[in-house]
């Protein structure tokens, strides 16, 4: 075997590129967060791959989305805490709360802060605008479209009392029709769930305890901040309710 240098420099080279291969693959496991971002041979920083990124506390084990921060839930023995635990969240500015009672507390309305509802002028702007569909139909039919000459007398405005009864029908349908489907859209009806309903206290709510729920979507929500200031309206408990997120893929 020749010992030329030229093949001794190049056994040199390959046995260095092993060695530094090796402590490579040996120093793997304790790369820093940092390292792991980092081409190994150039020394640079490698390219991390765009895609949704997901808070800390909605992250599962394998990165996935599990849960999220829903509201937080109070509990209180009597309607008199629960009415004024109400009339606090208002007085503080919280605005997306909710009380549950097992029958309706006198004052809760005004406690909340809750103006009067507004399904009243839905239906009667319904039922005026059936009362004149009803009108202008039947003016068009027997005036217009289909003239009536009834012993000699033309149909005309003056001729209203005939058409009393269609009038009263319409009016009464376009208010039932306004009533129904004006409460359903105000009620945000179908909601097929509610976070609140994670909670196993909850249940109770319909057997004689009291409940205020304020959402984390309130403008004033601040986890801490807010569970200090419901212990403090003497609720009996205080519950954290998370929802069930949507798996990420």
């Amino acid at each position: 075997m020749s010992d030329d240098p030229k093949n001794k420099q190049t056994r040199k080279e390959g046995l260095e590129q092993a060695a530094r291969e090796a402590l490579e693959r040996a120093g793997t496991e304790t790369k820093s967060p940092e390292d792991a971002k980092t081409d190994p041979m150039t020394g640079e920083k490698r390219k991390e791959i765009d895609g949704p990124k997901l808070p800390p506390e909605e992250r599962g084990a394998a990165g996935k989305k599990t849960q999220k921060l829903a509201l937080l839930l109070a509990e209180y023995p009597t309607p008199g805490r629960c009415l004024h635990a109400a009339e606090k969240l208002r007085a503080a500015g919280y605005t997306k709360f909710d009380a549950h009672t097992p029958f309706p507390v006198h004052g809760m309305d005004r406690a909340m802060g809750l103006r009067d509802s507004r399904l009243g002028w839905i239906v009667i702007t319904a039922a005026l605008t059936g009362t004149s569909c009803a009108f202008l139909m039947m003016w068009w039919m027997n005036c217009i479209d289909y003239p009536l000459i009834i012993g000699g007398k033309p149909a005309s405005v003056s001729s209203i009392a005939s058409m009393v009864p269609i009038m009263f029908e319409l009016t009464i349908l376009f208010s039932a029709f306004a009533a129904v489907f004006g409460m359903f859209a105000m009620n945000k009806i179908p909601m097929h769930h509610h976070p609140i309903f994670e909670s196993d206290r909850f249940r109770a709510f319909s057997t004689g305890k009291f409940f205020i729920s304020v959402e984390a979507q309130d403008p004033k929500f601040k986890l801490e901040k807010t569970r200090d200031f419901l212990e403090k309206t003497h609720a009996d408990f205080v519950e954290l309710v998370l929802e069930p997120a949507a798996e990420h893929k």
